[in-house]
């Protein structure tokens, strides 16, 4: 099911939205324990990643959205999973560790929230507490766009950068650095930011 709404879908959606990928060689070419994690402008930035990623990407996504029947019934299609907020998120935070070790792919938005200017949000430390416990590579990703306003028939570039080990992000050993790890991250992340064409 997934697989058909992916390809009746991703057409109209680059059509709509059309966009660039910039970095396509830093995609893992293997299935494997990864965290895909992005930047957060806008809704649009979960179906931009499933659009130019090989593998299905599970997402969280708020409760809230499952309320609908539709839109939930076809976002958890899509793999998304339910988040109720100001709860922790600790049952979200088990469920992606599961999808990771089962050697699947984790989409994770650090910020926690989109951006209403386009500037990146202070990164949670989530991303690294998953891959501390996983052994995750975790792959940089960045949505890019003018003025970071997602709009129909706007261009978007979608850039992504080297996958960083759990060894890089210092997250090996008894006491794994989260502080170093979200800081790497966030500045990886910035850094394809500002390598985007303008």
């Amino acid at each position: 099911m997934r697989r058909l709404l992916v390809r009746i879908g991703s057409p109209v959606f680059r059509l709509l939205f059309p966009y660039k990928v910039i970095g396509r060689e830093n995609i893992p070419s293997e299935p494997g324990r990864y965290l895909l994690c992005c930047n957060h402008i806008s809704l649009a930035d979960p179906a931009y990643l499933m659009a130019s990623y090989p593998e299905h990407i599970y997402f969280m996504a708020k409760a809230e959205l499952f309320r609908h029947k539709l839109l939930g019934w076809v976002i958890g299609k899509l793999g998304a999973f339910p988040v109720e907020r100001g709860t922790g998120g600790a049952s979200a935070i088990e469920t992606a560790k599961t999808i990771v070790r089962d050697g699947k792919t984790m989409g994770i938005f650090p910020e926690g929230t989109r951006s209403k200017t386009g500037e990146l949000l202070r990164f949670k430390s989530g991303t690294a507490l998953i891959a501390a416990q996983t052994g995750a590579t975790v792959v940089p990703a960045c949505v890019v766009t003018k003025n970071q306003k997602v709009k129909p028939f706007r261009r978007a570039y979608i850039l992504y950068g080297e996958p960083l080990t759990p060894e890089q992000l210092h997250l090996t050993g008894e006491q794994p650095d989260l502080r170093y790890a979200t800081r790497l991250l966030m500045e990886r992340i910035a850094a394809l930011k500002e390598a985007a064409p303008q």
